[in-house]
């Protein structure tokens, strides 16, 4: 949407991103590769115009709802559609905030849910409210087209989490030339254009956090270069729940470096980063004492009810995950038994059990390949910390 020609990089080989790419090139989005996983995206200076072919998403639910909310502002009808796993995840939380800045939403199957027709235009200036009880990716994909608006609007977050990816959200558009104001739970975005820009992207701490669990549940050392506290993305303050649970964790110019078995549960709240459950579980079991994690409800609407994969492979292992509400209690693994493990397509779900492989004789874990959709190295990266 900015005016001009932006670089990007170095972007993940993995399906999430493809989809992405793959819907901009559909679009008439000029994308030129420049080697080193760097590319160079040719801005229509406004809103996306609407295409005859139907914009496929993949498995990506960033992917799906962003682009949704884009749709909104642009000109024609958008349709959106993806596999089946994409269409079993809301999408009702959109509906109501386009709508209501001059957009029409229909869904063309099941209510709420992909595929789904969108009807832009431009958006009115003023405020609208937006639910964020089951992602932030509601609220992002309405801030990214907000500078579009006739009038200067005030975005409102209802029930927000994931609160960090929102605050992302504002970051990297400021690095696009629009200024996002904070506004408690509130973002105040005048109008402007986006202008082109060169965005380095950050290492993927979400990915990193199952390297790091990987230390943690063998006694063993990881170091992830780029990785640390400096990183805009909420997920990188997964070492800081590893040295709350006794784990040793440095970090420095390198990047950070987490050591050891954990000599503790923790007790955390964790509905900021959601993504961050798996791998704490995994580290979880092999604590000497049980964990807590609250906040963890809207683990449920993933690519998996990540509650109930989470609670039935665990189960398999001969271990215990008590639900109460919207927390997770997680006991520790012992005595421990193989089992033949489904992560039920859900890339972070299969990391998770592949990690506390590492420690659990005889664990096989089904459909590795799912895990190429944020991570498509992971088992060789997990390989290589073995020889």
């Amino acid at each position: 949407m900015a005016r001009g020609t932006s670089r990007v990089g170095p972007l993940p080989d993995s399906r999430d991103v493809e989809a992405t790419r793959h819907i901009l090139k559909t679009l008439g989005v000029p994308i030129e590769e420049e080697g080193a996983g760097w590319v160079r995206i040719g801005g229509r200076g406004g809103p996306l115009a609407a295409v005859p072919d139907t914009l496929f998403c993949g498995a990506s639910g960033t992917t799906l709802r962003l682009t949704a909310a884009l749709a909104g502002t642009g000109e024609g009808t958008f349709r959106l559609d993806g596999e089946e796993q994409l269409r079993r995840r809301p999408l009702h939380d959109l509906k109501a905030p386009l709508e209501a800045l001059g957009a029409s939403v229909r869904f063309l199957g099941e209510e709420g849910h992909a595929p789904v027709e969108v009807w832009g235009r431009r958006w009115r200036g003023g405020e609208v409210t937006v639910s964020g009880e089951t992602s932030s990716q509601f609220l992002s994909g309405i801030l990214l087209g907000a500078p579009l608006a006739e009038g200067p609007l005030v975005v409102r977050a209802r029930e927000l989490v994931s609160a960090p990816y929102a605050l992302l959200t504002a970051e990297l558009m400021a690095r696009f030339g629009v200024s996002v104001e904070r506004r408690a739970r509130a973002f105040g975005v005048r109008p402007g254009a986006y202008r082109a820009a060169t965005v380095e992207v950050e290492p993927d701490a979400s990915a990193a956090a199952f390297l790091f669990a990987a230390a943690a549940v063998t006694g063993g050392e990881v170091t992830v270069p780029g990785v640390g506290p400096a990183l805009l993305q909420g997920d990188a303050r997964f070492p800081r729940f590893l040295k709350a649970m006794g784990v040793t964790v440095e970090a420095g110019a390198r990047g950070t470096t987490v050591r050891g078995l954990p000599r503790r549960g923790l007790d955390a709240e964790v509905e900021e980063v959601p993504d961050l459950v798996p791998p704490l579980v995994a580290v979880a079991l092999r604590a000497p004492e049980p964990s807590l994690l609250r906040g963890v409800g809207h683990l449920r609407h993933k690519e998996s009810d990540r509650i109930e994969v989470l609670s039935r492979g665990i189960a398999a292992l001969g271990g215990r995950l008590e639900v109460s509400g919207n927390a997770l209690r997680v006991h520790p693994l012992r005595p421990r038994r193989g089992a033949c493990l489904d992560p039920r397509g859900d890339h972070r779900m299969a990391m998770a059990f592949a990690v506390t492989g590492l420690w659990v004789p005889d664990l096989l874990v089904e459909d590795p390949s799912c895990v190429d959709k944020s991570f498509p190295r992971f088992f060789p990266s997990l390989l290589s910390l073995l020889v």
